[in-house]
Formats: C-alpha cells, structure tokens, sequence
C-alpha cells in the first residue's frame, strides 16, 4: 500500500497567528512555544487552534537534555486537549509552533520535537516565528517539516559518515520548507473591508522624510553576524572532535597494519616449517578501533549557519548599496 502524501500546505487561521504572536511578545526574551491543534484535509493541513506550553528556561536551551516531551508536558498536553474537546475544538496533534530570535531554531530540541511529532502524525509541522525578524524587517511565519532522508538516517540511530552518503543527507536537507497561507474568516474579512472604508481621505502633503538617508547598519544585520561568529566557535569546536578522532584511527590502523606485516612473516616462516598459517583478522582481540563521533552537531551547526548566511544576502543589499553610495560621495 503506497503511503498517503504529505500536504503541500499549511492554511493557519489567523486567530492562531496572532496567539502566537502575542505570546512571543510576552515571553520575550525566551523563545516561547506552543501546541498546535486542526485537521488534515486532503493535501492541505488547516492549522485551527493552539495553545501555550508552560514556560521553563530549560526548555528551550539546546545544551540541556530537557525537551518538550517531558511527562509534565505531555500530561498538560493531554489535559488541554481533553479541556478542548468538551467546547468542540479540533483536538487533533498537527505540530507546535516555536517563537524565535535571529532566526536561531535548528538544534536538538526542535528537531528531536518535530521527530517525535511526526512520528505520531508525519503530516505534523513546526511553526517558527522570527520575533526579531519581524520587529526589524518583515514579517516571518514559516513552516517546517523533516525530509524524508533525515528521518531515514535518524530511524537507524546512527549519524555516520557513511549513513549520510548512502541517505545523501547534508545540511540542506534537514528540514523541508512548507508554504503557509494565513486564512481570514469571512467576518474577519468583512470587519477589515469595513474598516478601510472608513478611513477618512487626507488631503496629499509632501512630508519630508530622511529614513532612506540613515547609513547604520542594520541592527538585525548586525545580531546576525554575531550570531554567525558564535556558530563559527562551535563549528570549529566540532570539527577539532572530528578531527581528533580521525587522528585516532589512522594510529590505531597504524598499529593493525604494522601487525599485519608481523603476522604475515610468521607465517611465512610456519609455511616453511610446513605448519598452518595464523589469521589476519582478528585482530579485534588486540586493538579497539575509536567510535565515530555522531555527524548530526555538524549537520545542525551547518544549517544554521546557512540559515544566518541567507538573512545576511536578503537584508545586506540594501546597506551595502547605501554604504558604496556614501563612499562615492565621500571621494567625489
């Protein structure tokens, strides 16, 4: 039986994002997150309501090996949605939502959630909202699901170099990008319509306005640099782990191979004697090979350091073009 396809999209009604919106605001500065309930109608998953979860710094530290699927969580999961049927809202799991700063939401904790979700319900997704993004730039509500050749490789429970190659992973394909859509109700939209009407027509003035002449950097712009710099850190960190144990194997298969070439002249000398030569491989008794580090900090490091990279080439045309317009006008 061929498996039923994911939707293709994420329709959230608006009452949900301004929710969610409203509690990042409030939990500022940490990164809220909630539960997300609704129905999956065809190829399209219709996000109807959602509910906070219970703030605790340790949530949502991605050093700390607390997650949202704790038992507290889930019992407090089960009881608001139970609270919810009895007033005939849609109480089914579709995905939480996490609230977010920089665009800073590819670690352990987010993606063993999302893991966990979608193993339940592989049609769930996880909302992110960018609160700094949208303060300082536009407005940012994406919506993220696991690909499928992450999900394989996270079944086997080992990210290895040689799973990654055979599953073709790299950090580009952790998580899958799927279109959202916000819907108005129609008297949602009837209110709105109204209320543009009733704007009284001003008289058209020439206001003078010098916000296009202001050259500072861009203060998202310059978070997310540093935030780059930090990821960096714990890149290098990573990699000098990898690096170690690389160092690691080729002495111990330094050793085996030295081994080797002993074994091979006695057994030239037992062939000679007319004796049976020893084995060559088995040389497990007497040197341990060193476990490869798990690859998966690597891959989520790089994504995110990916992800810094894309906001930089979006936000860093505009103030590079007014800085290069500056230094013109400096030389001229």
């Amino acid at each position: 039986m061929d498996a039923k396809p994911l939707a293709t999209k994420v329709v959230v009604d608006s009452s949900v994002v301004l929710h969610i919106v409203k509690h990042a605001s409030e939990a500022a500065p940490y990164q809220a997150c909630g539960q997300l309930l609704g129905l999956d109608n065809q190829d399209i998953l219709e996000v109807t309501h959602g509910f906070n979860l219970p703030v605790s710094n340790s949530f949502y530290d991605s050093n700390d090996s607390a997650t949202l699927r704790t038992k507290a969580i889930n019992k407090y999961i089960g009881d608001m949605v139970e609270q919810l049927k009895e007033v005939k809202v849609d109480a089914n799991t579709v995905g939480f939502y996490q609230c977010t700063h920089l665009g800073k939401f590819i670690n352990h904790v987010v993606i063993d959630n999302l893991y966990a979700y979608q193993k339940e319900n592989p049609e769930a997704v996880v909302l992110v909202y960018d609160l700094s993004k949208t303060v300082y730039a536009s407005f940012s509500f994406k919506a993220y699901r696991l690909s499928p050749a992450f999900i394989a490789v996270k079944k086997s429970g080992k990210f290895s170099t040689k799973n990654l190659v055979e599953k073709e992973l790299s950090y580009h394909d952790i998580l899958e990008e799927v279109p959202v859509e916000i819907h108005n109700s129609h008297l949602v939209t009837l209110l709105l319509q109204n209320l543009s009407t009733q704007q009284p027509e001003s008289s058209f003035t020439l206001n003078s306005t010098f916000n296009s002449l202001d050259i500072t950097i861009d203060p998202y712009l310059e978070k997310t640099m540093e935030s780059i710099f930090d990821s960096i850190d714990d890149f290098h960190y990573d990699q000098g782990n990898y690096n170690y144990y690389q160092r690691q194997l080729a002495r111990e298969q330094s050793k085996i191979s030295q081994w080797q070439q002993k074994r091979k002249a006695e057994n030239h000398v037992r062939q000679q004697k007319g004796e049976a030569p020893l084995p060559l491989d088995n040389y497990g008794k007497l040197f341990k090979l060193p476990e490869e580090p798990s690859r998966l900090e690597n891959l989520l490091i790089s994504a995110q350091l990916d992800k810094y990279c894309t906001q930089i080439e979006e936000f860093g045309a505009t103030v590079s073009s007014k800085l290069f317009a500056t230094q013109k006008s400096l030389e001229a």
